[in-house]
């Protein structure tokens, strides 16, 4: 039993982890949107599975790879308060790290989705009803408003940490 709860509980901690990054670190935020979007355009394509397969793991690894950039700057920040060079090298590196996922990830969204037939499709149904329009609209703007209302890395996160450390 004390295997299973444990189990259980790297779960919970993963969870937590993910939750925290969501809430403090506007990119995953941007990755989400991307991937909402994404999995929405996918529906006027007939992806195979295999092409499925690669596009959803594609925007894992992107995802994955900001949780652990996330966790490197929280380390060096930690270990290193102070300017340091080599903590800025450190965190540089990671978010390079993120950066060559998402170059390597809209070069296969292009390669997937650039069929000027398909565009014309998704305009005609766009423009049947004027209502369509008008949702694509109000999700850009939820969009928006969800990326940038991203709440700033430490505050009382930070606090209830330093008190657990105590």
């Amino acid at each position: 039993m004390n295997r299973i709860k444990k189990l259980g509980m790297s779960f919970v901690y993963a969870a937590r982890g993910i939750a925290y990054c969501v809430r403090h670190e506007r990119n995953i935020r941007i990755h989400i949107v991307a991937l909402i979007y994404v999995l929405y355009f996918s529906t006027f394509y007939t992806f195979t599975k295999a092409e499925y397969a690669v596009l959803l793991l594609t925007c894992a690894v992107v995802m994955a790879l900001e949780l652990i950039n996330t966790a490197i700057e929280i380390v060096i920040d930690k270990v290193s308060p102070k300017f340091s060079v080599f903590a800025m090298m450190g965190k540089d590196v990671a978010a390079g790290g993120v950066l060559i996922g998402a170059v390597g990830a809209v070069i296969i969204g292009i390669i997937f989705f650039w069929n000027t037939a398909v565009f014309a499709e998704i305009f005609s149904y766009f423009t049947e009803n004027f209502y369509r329009p008008l949702i694509l609209a109000v999700s850009a703007l939820l969009s928006v408003l969800f990326i940038g209302n991203t709440k700033r890395r430490g505050g009382n996160a930070s606090k209830n940490i330093k008190e657990k450390e105590k």
